[in-house]
C-alpha cells in the first residue's frame, strides 16, 4: 500500500487501542474481549495478508503489530489478522471460509515432528486453527474451552486431542521458513512495542513522580535505569524492523537468520527494559489495580514464545552452508 494508506491503517489501529485498551486486569472481561475483538474485524485488517502479492508488507505488518503491542489490548491482531491469514496466502487459499488463529505446542513452540499438547494461540475471534507441522503440513482443527496463561489479555484456548482435522495443504520448504520468520518478526514487533510503551511510561512517572522533595526523575540513578532502558528498546525496534525488511527483500533462509537474530535480541533487551520501569515504578508496580504487571506478563511471557534465546542462538550456531 502507499504511504498515505498505511498511515490510515496505522490511525485505525491506534484509534482502536485507544478506545479499547485495558487498564487493569480487572477490565479484562469477556464482553470487552468481544466488543473490541468485533472492532477490530470491522476494520477489515484481515485481507492485509490475504492476497498475492499481498496488499500490506511484511514491514508495515511489522509497525502494525508494534503498534498493537504498546497498549494492553484483548484483541487478537497477530493470530487471525496477520499470521493465519499469511498462511492461508502461501497455501494459495486466498478465501477462507473461517476465521483461524495458529497452534501451538502448550510451552507455545511451533509444533515439532513428535506429539504434543496443543493450544490454539491468539485465539479471541477465532473459530478453528490452524497447525504446521515440522514438515509443513498445514490442517485444521476445532477450538476447546479456554486455556489458562500467563498473558492475562490474551486469549487461549485448548485443542482437542480426539478432534477432527482437516487438510489443508501443504507448505514447500522455502514458504515453510519464510512463514516461521513472518511469525518470529510479528511476535517480536509487538514485544518491542509492548516494551517501548512500558518505558515511555515509566519516563513520565519518573518526571511526577516526587520524592524527598523532588521528582525521582532528577536522581542520576534512576536517570541511569531510564537511559539504558531506551537504549534497549531501540535495539529491539532497529533489529525487529530490519528483520521484516528482509522478509521483504531476501531469500527465505536469510530472512529466517533475521528473524531468529531479532528474537533473540528481543528476549532479552524488551525484558531487561521492561524490569527496569518496574524498578522506577516501584512498589506500585507490584499491585493487582496497576497496569504495569499486565506488560511485565506480555513481555515475560514472549521471552519464551515460538522460541527462548537458547534455542534461537543454538539454530544461529549451525553454519548457513549445511541448513
Amino acid at each position: 500500500m502507499d504511504r498515505e494508506e498505511f498511515v490510515l491503517v496505522r490511525d485505525m489501529v491506534r484509534s482502536l487501542a485507544t478506545r479499547f485498551a485495558v487498564t487493569s486486569a480487572d477490565e479484562v472481561k469477556p464482553s470487552t474481549r468481544t466488543s473490541a475483538q468485533q472492532a477490530l474485524a470491522e476494520l477489515g485488517l484481515g485481507d492485509l495478508r490475504r492476497t498475492s502479492p499481498p496488499a500490506a508488507t511484511a514491514q508495515e505488518c511489522a509497525l502494525l503489530a508494534e503498534e498493537h503491542g504498546r497498549r494492553p489490548l484483548t484483541t487478537s491482531l497477530l493470530g487471525t489478522v496477520l499470521l493465519a491469514p499469511e498462511l492461508l496466502r502461501l497455501l494459495g487459499d486466498g478465501t477462507p471460509q473461517s476465521t483461524p488463529t495458529i497452534v501451538l505446542t502448550r510451552e507455545l513452540r511451533f509444533p515439532g515432528r513428535t506429539p504434543a499438547d496443543l493450544v490454539a494461540w491468539d485465539s479471541e475471534g477465532a473459530d478453528s486453527a490452524l497447525r504446521v507441522t515440522a514438515e509443513g503440513a498445514v490442517t485444521r482443527v476445532e477450538l476447546g474451552p479456554t486455556a489458562p496463561s500467563t498473558d492475562l489479555v490474551r486469549s487461549v484456548r485448548a485443542v482437542p486431542s480426539d478432534g477432527p482435522v482437516e487438510v489443508v495443504g501443504h507448505l514447500d520448504p522455502a514458504d515453510l521458513l519464510r512463514w516461521q520468520a513472518y511469525a518470529l518478526v510479528v511476535v517480536s514487533a509487538e514485544l518491542a512495542g509492548a516494551a517501548c510503551s512500558f518505558v515511555e511510561r515509566a519516563v513520565e512517572y519518573a518526571r511526577v513522580r516526587r520524592q524527598y522533595g523532588q521528582a525521582i526523575g532528577s536522581f542520576q540513578a534512576v536517570q541511569h535505569l531510564l537511559a539504558d532502558a531506551t537504549v534497549l528498546v531501540e535495539a529491539c525496534t532497529s533489529v525487529t524492523r530490519y528483520a521484516a525488511w528482509c522478509l521483504d527483500n531476501e531469500p527465505p533462509e536469510r530472512a529466517l537468520t533475521a528473524a531468529r537474530v531479532a528474537k533473540a535480541e528481543v528476549n532479552s533487551s524488551a525484558l531487561e527494559a521492561v524490569y527496569a520501569g518496574m524498578q522506577v515504578f516501584g512498589g506500585i508496580a507490584q499491585t493487582w489495580e496497576h497496569i504495569a504487571h499486565l506488560y511485565l506478563r506480555k513481555v515475560r511471557l514472549g521471552a519464551t514464545l515460538l522460541a527462548t534465546t537458547d534455542e534461537l542462538l543454538a539454530a544461529l550456531a549451525v553454519p548457513e552452508v549445511s541448513r
